[in-house]
């Protein structure tokens, strides 16, 4: 891919380029139910919630992929249960949450992706 000419834009940050919510940013809590956060996705119209522990730490991601893997393995059956427990049904394959800091350019995230193989 070095070869490959690459547009001015992609040297910018994610804060130059204005990509990223960075207030009133939708999450669910370790503690949270499924029910409430598939309000929140409705609410929001986002597709993924970021799990913050009791200090406010992003500690997993809960998407909408993940309400179709309840779904799909028919453990919906009890919507009371915490995102946490929810998760612990995730594939084995899932690597963790990557993450991207504003000061980062577009390149240096994108990068990131294609090592991770996302």
């Amino acid at each position: 891919i070095a070869e490959v000419p690459k547009p001015q834009f992609m040297a910018k940050t994610l804060e130059e380029l204005q990509i990223g919510t960075y207030s009133n940013i939708a999450v669910v809590r370790t503690s949270t139910p499924i029910y409430v956060a598939l309000g929140i996705f409705v609410q929001h119209r986002v597709s993924a919630l970021p799990v913050v522990d009791e200090s406010g730490r992003v500690v997993d991601i809960y998407s909408k992929f993940d309400v179709i893997n309840l779904a799909a393995e028919k453990t919906y059956n009890n919507l009371d249960v915490t995102v946490t427990r929810a998760l612990q049904h995730r594939s084995h394959y899932f690597e963790g949450v990557l993450k991207c800091y504003k000061h980062e350019t577009l390149e240096t995230i994108i990068n990131r992706l294609v090592e991770a193989e996302v």
